[in-house]
């Protein structure tokens, strides 16, 4: 059982990808993860928030914001999941819930002092495979 490089590039042009807002799919090292964590992961990271309105004149002010979209739904982990085991239960999908890892990505190359928060949701694609095989 694994997911060949097709499958993970079709799943990559389907999962949802809003720049910056909503970042899906199946990847190596993407922002946020910790580098020891190697090879393929399933991914998922929001923007929560940042701080925006700065620039060079000087009656620019940074303010903070929030975003008020919230957690989206983790739509690359059922896409992952229809290629590799389609007909799994619910309670043995309640199971791999229990791999998700997060953590929190920060964007702060802007030169004026703007940045985004992001949260980050991850699986790392080898524990999935091995949680589903042992189903």
């Amino acid at each position: 059982m694994e997911l060949t490089k097709e499958q993970i590039d079709n799943i990559n042009k389907i999962a949802p990808n809003e720049w910056q807002e909503n970042e899906q799919g199946v990847y190596i090292q993407p922002n946020g993860i910790p580098t020891s964590v190697k090879g393929y992961v399933v991914y998922m990271r929001w923007l929560t928030g940042g701080k925006t309105g700065g620039g060079y004149h000087e009656d620019s002010h940074l303010r903070s914001f929030k975003s008020d979209t919230g957690r989206p739904k983790f739509t690359v982990l059922d896409l992952v999941l229809r290629e590799l085991m389609p007909s799994i239960s619910y309670l043995q999908f309640r199971e791999i819930e229990d791999l998700v890892r997060t953590t929190e990505d920060e964007d702060n190359s802007d030169y004026y002092g703007n940045c985004d928060y992001f949260d980050v949701e991850y699986i790392v694609l080898d524990e999935l495979i091995e949680k589903l095989k042992s189903f």
